[in-house]
């Protein structure tokens, strides 16, 4: 898990502790209240008890106090702790995970890389066994998509762009591995693969406009 994962965790976890103890306190606060009510109705002649009850209910009196401020103080805390687990889960819904953003990296380049050696390939611009072998590696690479899901702590949304995006990387990449052979010099084939790539960036630009990704910083790193 990751470093936030484990904040979100804990920040819950405490957020539990704390609302159990505020509960807790508060239960006491009301039993306290019983106790002050049951000792003030009490009418007592004698003046030596008498006293004795009255320091009873200062004490008791006294005890309520603590205890509505840790009850208190407890759900200030159930508050922070709940407000940075709340803020950490929205963080992980509209953020990609670690894994996730690898794979839309990965997924970025190694669609501009099979674009260009189809272009390549359609110009006879190299070697015929070099370029199936390059394109053949890349398919494959694509059609591994197949395996990926995106993370369950994006939303639902989220969840659903990334994963459409995936899927449509692994049925190029399927759909290539059939055809390494056909490419070369085929321009018929290859325009037919270039338009299935320009579908794909559609739903890859969905997914960075969703996870607000700034498209330039691949260009630079590129």
């Amino acid at each position: 898990m990751s470093i936030v994962d484990w904040i979100f965790v804990v920040g819950v976890a405490l957020t539990i502790v704390a609302l159990l103890g505020s509960s807790y306190f508060f239960g006491q606060v009301l039993r306290i209240g019983k106790q002050i009510r049951r000792v003030s109705g009490r009418r007592i002649k004698n003046k030596k008890k008498r006293r004795a009850m009255a320091r009873k209910r200062q004490l008791l009196i006294k005890k309520r106090k603590k205890t509505i401020r840790q009850c208190l103080i407890l759900l200030l805390v159930t508050g922070v702790f709940g407000g940075v687990a709340g803020y950490l889960s929205y963080y992980q819904a509209m953020n990609l995970t670690t894994n996730d953003s690898d794979s839309v990296v990965k997924g970025y380049y190694l669609l501009r890389d099979f674009e260009q050696q189809l272009i390549i390939a359609k110009e006879k611009g190299e070697e015929e066994e070099k370029l199936q072998k390059n394109i053949r590696y890349l398919a494959t690479a694509m059609a591994s998509y197949g395996t990926k899901t995106a993370s369950i702590t994006n939303s639902e949304e989220g969840q659903l762009t990334l994963n459409r995006y995936y899927n449509a990387i692994k049925q190029v990449g399927m759909n290539a591995s059939t055809q390494t052979k056909n490419f070369y010099g085929n321009a018929q084939v290859v325009d037919s693969f270039l338009a299935d790539i320009k579908k794909v960036q559609t739903y890859e630009k969905a997914a960075f406009t969703y996870y607000k990704v700034d498209e330039s910083a691949f260009s630079e790193e590129k």
